[in-house]
Order: structure tokens, then C-alpha cells, then sequence
């Protein structure tokens, strides 16, 4: 579950393989379906205009611009061969950090609808639980389920 930055929606992955997102303003539920496996990491971006959502080996972007993500195709980024563990974006810009099962972590930047293409990737050697920028975005840290952290500098 994740909250926007300014508390107006509520995102959750669900059991039966989709996004449910409220929004406190009009109490609408929505649901966003189509997962291959249970969206398990969520993350907002800080301006609360982009949601990536990840579960499979696919990361899932979906934009809340204008009307939001109803009636919209979402973006899709694919780079893991495992599922997604872990998503995070950079405190600025439009700069998402994914890690997966199979140890990789990639770097993406993105465009308002979602869209985007990796700018960089890394494999471990054990699957990502956490990932987390330096305050500033010029570096981003990852744990790993065997308790080794990696660090890399990261160009903005």
C-alpha cells in the first residue's frame, strides 16, 4: 500500500492480481487489472503524477495526470527476468529505481505518461529487498535478501 504525496489517493495491490486506488476527495474506487502475479511494490513519484506498480517481471507505470489512469494505457517496462521486489523513485525528477528476485537493478527515466526506457542496470548476486536514493539523486543503495548492501553513483 502507498500513499500519494499530498494524501488525495490510496494505492494497494491486491490478491486477485490488480491495483485498487481511492481517491479521499470523491471516495471513488478504482481498480487497474491485467497483473501476471500480485502488484506486491508500489511507489509514487514526489509531484504524485506517476504510480509504478511492480509484481511480475514487468514494472507498471501508470500516470494520474489530467483525469488519471481510468481509460489510459499504462506504461510498461521491462528489463527483470524475476519478479519485482522493490520500486522507489528519486526524490526529483522522473528517475525510477526497480530491483527483482534476480538480483538486477535497473534505472529508468520516465516521461509524464509513464513511458520511459532504462538508463542503467546492475546485477547482484541475490535478490533486492530495499532500495533507497541519497537525498540528493546523484546515488541510489540496495539490500540484498542476504543482507549485502551494493551502492552506485547515478547520473541525473
Amino acid at each position: 500500500m502507498v500513499l500519494s504525496p499530498n494524501g488525495e489517493i490510496v494505492a494497494c495491490g491486491s490478491q486477485d492480481n490488480s491495483v485498487h486506488f481511492w481517491r479521499r476527495s470523491n471516495s471513488r474506487d478504482a481498480m487497474m487489472s491485467g497483473y501476471q502475479g500480485k502488484p506486491r511494490s508500489l511507489s509514487f513519484d514526489n509531484s504524485g503524477v506517476l504510480l509504478a506498480t511492480g509484481g511480475s517481471e514487468r514494472v507498471t507505470v501508470w500516470s494520474f495526470d489530467g483525469e488519471g489512469p481510468e481509460g489510459t494505457a499504462p506504461g510498461e517496462l521491462e528489463l527483470h527476468v524475476k519478479p519485482i521486489t522493490c520500486l522507489t523513485f528519486a526524490p526529483r525528477g522522473m528517475r525510477l529505481a526497480s530491483g527483482s528476485k534476480d538480483g538486477s537493478v535497473g534505472v529508468w527515466l520516465l516521461d509524464q505518461n509513464g513511458q520511459g526506457d532504462a538508463i542503467g542496470a546492475v546485477a547482484t548476486f541475490a535478490p533486492i529487498s530495499m532500495l533507497t536514493w541519497r537525498p540528493d539523486g546523484r546515488a541510489l543503495a540496495a539490500v540484498s535478501s542476504q543482507g549485502s548492501v551494493h551502492a552506485w553513483r547515478v547520473k541525473n
